[in-house]
């Protein structure tokens, strides 16, 4: 493995950039076979638009050392405490060990507060299921499980924006004053990491005009994202050490 991290900035560009033109060729496809699906339904109902962002995300660990002919990568689900089990879309596997778990979602189109508090419940949701899970010994690992979150967010006028504030029963956090959703989003994660219900967390603003992508912070940028998975490969080869990494 190199000491160094890879920069990674120019395959996110490319992974976003195919992003987009999965979605809008399986909505010409659907238009094609005479299907009429409402709003951004029909760019997405084909699925695999994520494919490539995904496959980013295992290069990312086998940059950081886990031989790619180890790992199984799957969608699984994984045990909870308040449900039975949640599918998590990306679960990288040593030998039957867990290396890490990933969610990787997405938000387009002109109305984002449509599922803003949809898409937050979840994540908060999925995180809180898993540690309560650890902690009641329903998850029983050596290691604790890695959990990390990959957000895509259209950048446009209605993510940017600012947001109409509602009037709650009692005063709101003044961090949301005048707050988009995009600054929504970047609070959301940043606290959600800060506060260990995710070990990282990426949120990427990618335009649907050119397919260029950018970050509102450092500490949620793919650089940052995939520094904690280089991180957690070295801490799971250095507690796994029976494993055959030089075969």
């Amino acid at each position: 493995m190199s000491p160094e991290l890879p920069e990674y900035l120019d395959l996110v560009q490319t992974a976003v950039g195919s992003y987009w033109n999965v979605r809008q060729s399986q909505a010409e496809r659907s238009r094609g076979q005479g299907v009429l699906n409402t709003g951004t339904r029909a760019e997405v109902t084909g699925g695999r638009h994520l494919d490539d962002l995904q496959a980013l995300l295992v290069r990312v660990f086998v940059d950081a050392g886990i031989p790619a002919h180890l790992m199984d990568v799957k969608k699984r689900p994984i045990p909870g405490y308040f449900r039975r089990d949640k599918s998590w879309d990306v679960v990288v596997m040593v030998a039957d060990r867990v290396v890490g778990i990933i969610e990787l979602k997405s938000m387009v189109g002109e109305q984002p507060g449509q599922n803003y508090n949809n898409r937050t419940d979840e994540a908060l949701g999925q995180a809180i299921d898993v540690w309560t899970a650890v902690e009641r010994n329903i998850i029983d690992t050596p290691l604790r499980p890695w959990l990390g979150y990959f957000m895509l967010l259209e950048d446009n006028d209605a993510s940017n924006n600012p947001v109409a504030p509602r009037r709650p029963v009692w005063p709101a956090d003044p961090a949301f004053d005048g707050s988009s959703y995009a600054r929504r989003y970047e609070v959301f994660f940043d606290r959600m990491v800060r506060e260990r219900l995710l070990d990282a967390a990426c949120l990427v603003l990618a335009r649907k005009s050119d397919g260029r992508a950018h970050f509102p912070s450092d500490t949620l940028s793919f650089q940052s994202f995939a520094a904690a998975i280089h991180g957690r490969c070295l801490q799971f080869k250095a507690t796994n050490p029976d494993l055959p990494w030089d075969d």
